[in-house]
């Protein structure tokens, strides 16, 4: 068996500050004051149960938490990979809405068919995302309880059922300046086939005759157009071929799709990175930008750079990319 070798992923840290909360949880049932309470918005925290240890022994009733009760060493802050991955494509966030059999070829093109990933519906079409990025986690704790109040007139009224609605007052759990930590992974198996036939049931899109060789040429034209001044050197390639077959399988069965040379793969990996190093999200009374990463051209064991970041390579320098299927 051929053994597979050179850049497998290419991984970062991620290191990202900012101030208030980014992404909210919603209304949360909490004890404020001694009562049950409904209007209390809490942010996205690590492992946070709203149930107490206090149990009402004649029913069995679990008690809930007060608003104030939470420690935020163990219970952190953090922004959830969706949102993340949602900002970090937000410029072709509502792209899938109007994406069709007939015009699936120009969502192959861009960063959301090569790198984003997709699920088309109707047609069961998909590409498995080559991202993989972990939850931001907060690592300050600067996390505040606060009362507050709408304006306007405060008099009671009542709803259909004719009783009080809700009080005028309301509250949240705020924070002031965050820190993040996170980590993610660029898996390069993924990332440098994409497959053109429903053989394995991971089609990308279901070509016709003849139609294979401009599907490729439409994704090299995309991946041409990332080119910057300090990458003009690169001659990406996207190579059609009938039957790409997975090193290491026993028999030769593969399927129609299209490969990525090298400099294509890294003009994607740049192309990522990029957008990871200039992710900025406000929304929510907050904001968060990423301040560093740190990236590792990985050629052994996954995630290395989470435990032992002695041994990463943080450029690709004469290591090529690991190269998983060969046209048979």
């Amino acid at each position: 068996m051929q053994k597979i070798t050179g850049i497998r992923s290419v991984d970062v840290k991620i290191t990202a500050k900012g101030h208030g909360v980014v992404n909210y949880n919603g209304p949360t049932t909490v004890m404020n004051e001694g009562k049950t309470v409904d209007n209390h918005t809490m942010p996205k925290l690590r492992g946070y149960t709203n149930l107490s240890d206090k149990i009402k022994e004649e029913t069995g009733y679990q008690y809930k938490k007060e608003a104030t009760d939470i420690n935020f060493s163990k219970t952190q802050l953090y922004i959830s990979q969706n949102c993340i991955r949602h900002h970090l494509f937000k410029d072709q966030a509502y792209d899938l809405h109007f994406v069709n059999t007939k015009n699936i070829n120009k969502l192959l093109a861009s960063a959301t068919g090569l790198l984003r990933g997709f699920v088309i519906p109707d047609s069961q079409n998909k590409r498995t995302s080559p991202l993989l990025v972990e939850d931001f986690i907060d690592q300050l704790g600067n996390g505040n309880f606060e009362q507050l109040g709408r304006s306007g007139s405060k008099e009671k009224t009542l709803n259909k059922k004719g009783e009080e609605k809700s009080a005028s007052f309301y509250s949240k759990t705020t924070f002031g300046d965050t820190e993040y930590i996170a980590y993610g992974s660029i898996s390069i198996e993924q990332l440098q086939f994409i497959a053109l036939d429903n053989k394995f049931d991971r089609a990308a899109m279901v070509i016709k005759e003849n139609q294979g060789e401009a599907i490729a040429q439409q994704i090299e034209d995309y991946i041409i157009s990332l080119k910057t001044e300090a990458t003009n050197n690169l001659t990406p390639k996207a190579v059609f071929h009938n039957n790409y077959v997975r090193m290491g399988t026993i028999f030769n069965e593969g399927e129609a799709g299209v490969l990525l040379n090298d400099d294509a793969i890294q003009l994607l990996v740049n192309e990522m990175l990029n957008r990871i190093e200039n992710l900025v999200i406000r929304q929510a009374k907050g904001y968060m930008y990423v301040d560093d990463i740190t990236v590792d051209y990985n050629t052994g064991r996954m995630m290395r750079i989470k435990e032992d970041s002695k041994s990463i390579n943080q450029n690709n320098d004469n290591i090529k990319y690991a190269v998983y299927f060969a046209a048979k």
